[in-house]
C-alpha cells in the first residue's frame, strides 16, 4: 500500500467513525490482531485525538468487558465475532469500520505499506496534544495488570528520541512480530510512521515459520521480537527446517519485552553472524536505553535525555559493573495511572523506581537481568534473576524462583528451572550450574521442562513458574539441598 493510498484509507475510516459518533471528546478501547484493519483504525483515531485505551485480543471477553468499564471507554473496537447472545451494543468491528476503506484500495503490494514519514505527524497533531492519550495495561507477569496513562506527548518525544538512537533507513523494511497492543509493537507503528520506510504485517508473532518467509519474500531489512521468539528460529535452523541464506537481507535483530540471557545472546550471534540488539523499556515510560550496531553491549546506553542510575539496597550509586536497582528519570514518564471510572491518579516524576536489576559499565552501557525480588539466604541477599543469568552459562536456558516461607524462621528456597528439549536429568544441570554460581546460591529444587509455559505476550510466564515452583518446594518438605 503506497503513502498516498494509506493517507486516504485513514481518512475514510475517520469518516466512518465519526458517522458511528465517535469524536474526539470519546475514549475508546481497541483490541485486534496485527492487521491492516487494526492499523488503520489505530492510525483514524489518532487523526481524530480520540483517547485510546489498548487490551491485548487474547484477554478474555469478560476481563474485556471490566477493563472497558474501568477505563470509561464508550466503545469497544475490536475485530472479535459479537459473544453469542450479545446485541452488539458498544462493540464495532474492525472491519466493517474498514470495508469501505479497502474496497476502494488498489490491491496491497505484498502485505507491504509505506509509512508517511513526519509529514503525516501534523494530522494527529490533536492526539499529541491529549494527557490522555493512550492507555495500557502492564504485563501482569508479575501481578494483577495496572492501567497505564501516557500523553501524546510523551509519546511522540519517546518515538524522536528512538529513531535518532535506531537512524532508520528510507529503504527498511520493518517486520515487528509483537503485538501492536502492547508499549514495543505501538512504538514500531509509530517508528514506522517516522521514519518512512515500508512495513511487512504479520497476524501472528507465533507462527515464526511464516515470519522467515516474509523475510525471504519481502527483503526485510528490521526484525522485533521477544527472545522466545529467536529461539524458535535457531531451532528450526539448527534443525534444518530454515535456512541462513534466507535472513541474508536482515541489517539489525532487535530484541525486547524481557531480559535476554547471555545463553541466547551468544548463541544467535554464533549462528546468525549477526549480534541481537537488545533493549529496556516499559509501559510506563516507553524506550529507555536501546543497543545499536556495531558493538553492542547489553542494552546500550539511556536515550537523549533520560537518566539511568544503579542503586543499591540504601539508595546509593553501586560502582560500574555492580548488579543494583534501576532507577530511571525521564521526560516521558506516563501522566498517571487508572483510577476509578477512568480518572487519572498522578504520579511523582521525580525518578521512576523500576524494581528491575541490572548494571552498568564504565561507558554507560545498561544490561538488564531482571526483576529485582531479592531474598536473604544463608547471611547473603541474593537476586535470583541475577543468579539465572550467570546459570545460564550452563547451556541453557534457565529462571531462578524463590519460595519464600511464612515461618521467619525457614529458608527461602531457590528453584532452578531449566528448559532441556532433551530433558536431561535434574542431577545432570545441578552438577552443570554449579560451575557457574556460588556455593550460597545453588538450587535447593531443579526442575527440567522441555520448554518454559509463555504468556500472552509471548515472554515466559513467571506466575505460572511460581506456581511450579511452590508445588516442587510443597512436595519436597523442608529439606535443603545446598551440597
Amino acid at each position: 500500500m503506497s503513502s498516498a493510498a494509506l493517507d486516504g484509507a485513514i481518512t475514510t475510516v475517520v469518516r466512518e467513525l465519526r458517522r458511528r459518533g465517535i469524536t474526539s471528546d470519546d475514549r475508546v478501547m481497541l483490541t485486534g490482531a496485527n492487521t491492516e484493519e487494526f492499523v488503520l483504525v489505530l492510525f483514524a483515531l489518532m487523526d481524530l485525538g480520540t483517547s485510546i485505551a489498548l487490551v491485548d485480543r487474547r484477554t478474555p471477553a469478560a476481563e474485556q468487558a471490566r477493563l472497558l468499564a474501568g477505563a470509561g471507554a464508550g466503545r469497544l473496537l475490536t475485530d472479535a465475532p459479537l459473544p453469542p447472545g450479545s446485541t452488539g451494543i458498544g462493540q464495532l468491528s474492525l472491519a466493517d469500520l474498514c470495508a469501505t476503506a479497502l474496497s476502494a484500495e488498489a490491491p496491497a503490494a505484498a502485505g507491504r505499506a509505506s509509512g508517511g514519514g513526519r509529514d503525516r505527524s501534523a494530522r494527529f497533531a490533536r492526539w499529541f496534544a491529549r494527557e490522555d492519550a493512550l492507555i495500557v495495561w502492564s504485563s501482569g507477569s508479575t501481578g494483577t495488570p495496572k492501567g497505564i496513562i501516557r500523553s501524546g506527548a510523551s509519546v511522540r518525544a519517546n518515538t524522536e528520541r528512538t529513531s535518532a538512537r535506531m537512524a532508520y533507513r528510507a529503504d527498511d523494511v520493518l517486520l515487528p512480530l509483537l503485538p501492536f497492543t502492547h508499549q514495543y509493537g505501538l512504538s514500531i507503528l509509530l517508528l514506522w510512521q517516522d521514519a518512512g520506510c515500508a512495513l511487512t504485517l504479520q497476524t501472528s508473532s507465533q507462527r515464526v515459520d511464516a515470519a522467515l518467509a516474509a523475510i525471504r519474500t519481502h527483503g526485510v531489512t528490521v526484525v522485533d521480537a521477544v527472545p522466545a521468539t529467536y529461539r524458535t528460529v535457531l531451532n528450526m535452523l539448527e534443525s534444518g527446517r530454515a535456512d541462513e541464506e534466507w535472513l541474508s537481507t536482515v541489517r539489525m535483530w532487535c530484541v525486547g519485552g524481557e531480559p535476554l540471557g547471555s545463553e541466547l545472546r551468544q548463541r544467535f550471534a554464533g549462528r546468525i553472524g549477526k549480534p541481537l540488539l537488545d533493549g529496556y523499556g516499559s509501559s510506563e515510560a516507553g524506550n529507555i536505553a536501546l543497543a545499536v550496531p556495531p558493538a553492542p553491549v547489553g542494552c546500550g546506553r539511556p536515550l537523549k535525555d533520560v537518566t539511568v542510575r544503579v542503586l543499591d539496597e540504601t539508595g546509593m550509586p553501586v560502582a560500574p559493573g555492580t548488579v543494583g536497582e534501576i532507577v530511571v528519570r525521564t521526560p516521558d514518564y506516563m501522566t498517571g495511572l487508572l483510577g476509578p471510572d477512568g480518572t487519572t491518579v498522578a504520579v511523582d516524576h521525580a525518578e521512576y523506581r523500576t524494581d528491575d536489576i541490572g548494571r552498568m559499565d564504565a561507558r554507560g552501557n545498561l544490561t538488564v537481568l531482571g526483576r529485582r525480588a531479592a531474598v536473604h539466604r544463608l547471611g547473603h541477599t541474593l537476586y535470583p534473576d541475577g543468579i539465572a543469568d550467570r546459570a545460564s552459562a550452563c547451556g541453557a536456558l534457565v529462571r531462578v524462583i524463590p519460595v519464600v516461607p511464612e515461618d521467619p524462621d525457614d529458608r527461602a528456597q531457590l528453584v532452578f528451572f531449566v528448559a532441556d528439549r532433551a530433558e536431561r536429568s535434574g542431577a545432570h544441570w545441578r552438577a552443570a550450574l554449579a560451575e557457574h554460581i556460588a556455593e550460597h546460591e545453588r538450587p535447593n529444587r531443579v526442575v527440567v521442562l522441555p520448554e518454559f509455559p509463555l504468556n500472552r505476550t509471548g515472554k515466559v510466564d513467571r506466575q505460572s513458574l511460581q506456581r511450579l515452583a511452590e508445588s516442587a518446594v510443597a512436595r519436597g518438605g523442608k529439606r535443603c539441598e545446598l551440597t
